[in-house]
């Protein structure tokens, strides 16, 4: 049963265009302000590249993910410029066409305001994890997200209108998807769900088959041109080595070598944060309790194995992984909100679901406030520094930083092995992972009157008055 939007001012023309030309302002800050500015993270950098040499031609790098995100990471750099900021102006681009599915979903099973709040909430609440919020950077989970959330309300499509299109379109995004991150595999079942649900029992063997069909046949032409044995083969290989030995996680102050079941719930409260996630949080429950038809039960399916496959199946977790949840927690919650503006009395109902949102909104006012403040921090400031306090060319150590957070700054200059004296300056971060040599300690506290220091945001810099040698076991500085 579908629930329409009440009549009175919130149906008219005027007001709905007004809505959407906030929202649309507001979502194009959250996505592209100061786009460029933020610090270029490891895992980003190796995308960006990657993506880049993909499109010319060449292979051999970060084989362990599959290449379709990198491919479109490829051609943004071929036709806007090489660097990070063109896939991450794709990647919000992915997002805003995110919040309109999320928006025509509703729009056509609930009523525009059911949309509205969807896309609202997509758009404007924090996704932390990873600069400003996980989709302002060129990772591969946001392009992973879009296309397995465009996938399922292709084949949702397909169930309401029988319009044969959508269901190929619907194999072709989710290849996409699989082929961006391999994560999303686990939601194969969901589209098999569709039909069921509609009990077309005819639909769900004759078009089950060609939906896999078209699907398999995507994810080997989209794997193809990096060779499709060889890469799945040396993927598995490389996930299979990380569930074996583990992946350091830094989780409320203490480092895991195996991340606890519930470490991507933890960094779901965390990137989301507390106020955000209790109102998300009542908007799914309300969602499940009020009314929950088959639509509930088609999004709430991929939540919950999406869960599983994160707490259960996956031995490694990082800040960014619980994004792939967010999309169904999101249209759980605008489901819900929706139900509850349809109780009796409407007049109060409706007011208290516009409230939940308007929470939700602006409880993401810290997150509108770090994307205006965007700016470039850290090792992104080191080597200017260096420069204003006259230090040539040279070595850098760099303690308690993980490599990839500095490699595409210093490149070949920085390293974090003592016995690779001499050092022109010793850069120490925050990262427990990997702490400071003894030596480099010693260093820094017998030592310390000979050193300028320079703290950049969360990092320092120890600039000697003179050089970082090795002295027998020891470091010292020759003048």
């Amino acid at each position: 049963m579908q629930t329409r939007d009440l009549q009175g001012p919130s149906q008219r023309a005027g007001v709905r265009v007004v809505a959407l030309v906030l929202l649309a302002v507001a979502t194009a800050y959250q996505c592209f302000w100061r786009i460029g500015a933020e610090n270029v993270g490891g895992d980003e950098a190796t995308y960006v590249k990657a993506g880049l040499a993909y499109v010319h031609g060449a292979f051999d790098q970060n084989r362990e993910h599959p290449p379709t995100a990198k491919y479109l990471f490829g051609l943004a750099q071929l036709v806007f410029g090489d660097g990070a900021t063109a896939p991450r102006v794709l990647v919000g681009v992915l997002v805003v066409l995110g919040a309109g599915v999320l928006f025509l979903w509703l729009r056509v099973e609930i009523g525009f305001w059911a949309g509205y709040g969807a896309a609202a909430l997509w758009t404007l609440t924090p996704r932390g994890g990873a600069g400003a919020r996980v989709d302002r950077v060129a990772l591969l989970d946001p392009v992973m997200v879009f296309f397995a959330l465009a996938a399922l309300f292709a084949i949702w499509m397909w169930m309401r209108t029988d319009r044969g299109w959508w269901l190929p379109l619907s194999a072709v995004l989710m290849a996409a998807s699989v082929t961006s991150k391999a994560s999303t595999l686990v939601l194969l079942p969901a589209f098999l769900l569709a039909p069921v649900l509609f009990r077309r029992w005819r639909a769900l063997v004759v078009g089950g088959a060609v939906w896999l069909a078209v699907f398999v046949v995507t994810v080997v032409a989209l794997y193809a041109p990096m060779g499709i044995r060889s890469a799945v083969t040396y993927m598995l290989e490389f996930q299979e080595g990380q569930n074996r030995n583990g992946h350091l996680a830094q989780i409320d102050g203490r480092t895991y070598q195996f991340a606890p079941w519930w470490a991507n719930a933890w960094y779901l409260v965390h990137g989301v944060g507390t106020p955000v996630l209790v109102v998300l949080g009542i908007g799914v429950l309300l969602a499940l309790v009020v009314r929950p038809g088959r639509l509930v039960v088609f999004v709430a399916v991929p939540l919950v194995l999406l869960g599983v496959f994160y707490a259960v199946a996956a031995k490694i977790a990082l800040p960014t992984y619980y994004s792939a949840w967010m999309p169904f927690i999101v249209l759980l919650a605008a489901i819900g909100f929706a139900r509850l503006a349809a109780l009796p009395p409407r007049r109060l109902t409706a007011a208290a679901a516009s409230l939940l949102v308007v929470a939700a909104v602006v409880g993401s006012a810290p997150l509108a406030k770090t994307v205006w403040e965007t700016r470039s921090t850290g090792v992104a400031r080191l080597l200017p520094l260096l420069r204003h306090e006259g230090v040539g060319g040279g070595r850098i150590f760099f303690g308690a930083i993980t490599p990839s957070d500095y490699d595409q700054y210093v490149g070949s200059r920085g390293v974090r092995d003592v016995v690779d004296a001499p050092f022109v300056a010793i850069v120490v971060g925050t990262d427990r992972r990997f702490p400071l040599p003894p030596e480099v300690q010693s260093l820094l506290e017998t030592q310390r009157s000979s050193f300028d220091r320079v703290r950049l945001d969360r990092v320092v810099v120890w600039i000697p008055d003179g050089e970082v040698v090795r002295d027998g076991a020891g470091l010292t500085i020759r003048r």
